[in-house]
């Protein structure tokens, strides 16, 4: 089995490969669940994106941020609308996204 731990091998760049689609498509498919609060949201978003560091895979902070404000239930329309309009989204972080989100939970 030498060879099959290393980076190089072809097996564990199968498994890295197989592994970053599914976490990508969970980034992709990501949603906020019904009855879900918004620091349960977050910690569900931020496993994904940790996963995807790990494999040397990283969105904008502007893509987590329109992400995370897509992903809100319909409940969240009004907030988002108001966000969208007053805040400048290009230079929020996201845990003073989820900050603002939290006073309006």
């Amino acid at each position: 089995m030498e060879g099959y731990s290393t980076n190089k091998s072809p097996l564990f760049k199968g498994v890295k490969c197989n592994k970053l689609s599914l976490l990508t498509r969970k980034y992709e498919l990501f949603a906020m669940e019904d009855g879900e609060d918004i620091q349960a949201m977050f910690g569900s978003f931020q496993t994904i994106l940790n996963e995807l560091h790990c494999l040397n895979t990283n969105f904008d902070n502007y893509d987590n941020i329109d992400k995370i404000l897509r992903s809100l239930s319909r409940k969240w329309r009004p907030q988002i609308t108001t966000l969208r309009t007053v805040k400048n989204l290009h230079s929020m972080s996201i845990e003073e996204l989820i900050g603002t989100l939290k006073v309006h939970e």
